[in-house]
């Protein structure tokens, strides 16, 4: 059984493999930034990139693939919440396009979990998760982005990776952190119907 994590985004969607209780590998899909190229446009644009990336594998072995893609949700919690809900908004057109795609290549809704961000990783920052994951994997890790001196930064980056990993480039670790975390929980919280 191979569990298949996915992180949408509207220029880099990431897709964590994880079995046998640990990281099988992990592939990016990227769309260039286009000036003037924003929203639903941009969102065709990944939802193409995606069909011409897929199969990952072949159909007989999609049978035995349990894919989770994350949900989007608005965050109103206090004083804080999204700057633009727009964002969140177009993020859910890419998930929903990858869902749709997967879903047609899956034998069963059994084989597919949404779950939203709080339901898979709670109200942990994503860097702090991260950093817990690769600290956890042994591969150690480096806070990144605009807030890396603050605990919570922007994301964690693994300071030592398997080999098999090491064709990622450090801005993908933004996405495929998220995304090998999101396959690890769906290997935990997947039951076989």
């Amino acid at each position: 059984m191979i569990f298949l994590g996915v992180d949408p985004d509207l220029h880099c969607t990431a897709i964590g493999a994880w079995v046998q209780d640990k990281p099988f590998g992990a592939w990016v899909v990227e769309t260039p930034k286009i000036k003037g190229r924003v929203e639903q446009t941009a969102v065709l644009d990944m939802v193409w990139a995606i069909k011409e990336s897929f199969p990952l594998f072949s159909k007989s072995d999609v049978t035995e693939t349990i894919w989770a893609v994350e949900a989007q949700t608005l965050h109103v919690t206090g004083l804080k919440q999204h700057k633009r809900p727009q964002d969140i908004v177009t993020l859910g057109n890419v998930g929903g396009a990858v869902l749709q795609f997967i879903a047609g290549h899956c034998k069963s809704s059994d084989n597919l979990l949404f779950p939203t961000a709080k339901e898979w990783k709670g109200q942990i920052p994503k860097a702090v998760m991260q950093a817990r994951f690769y600290q956890e994997l042994g591969w150690g890790y480096q806070i990144m982005g605009k807030n890396k001196s603050r605990p919570n930064g922007e994301y964690s980056l693994p300071r030592r990776v398997p080999s098999g990993l090491s064709y990622l480039k450090k801005a993908h670790w933004k996405h495929v952190g998220d995304a090998l975390m999101l396959a690890k929980w769906a290997s935990i919280n997947w039951k076989e119907q």
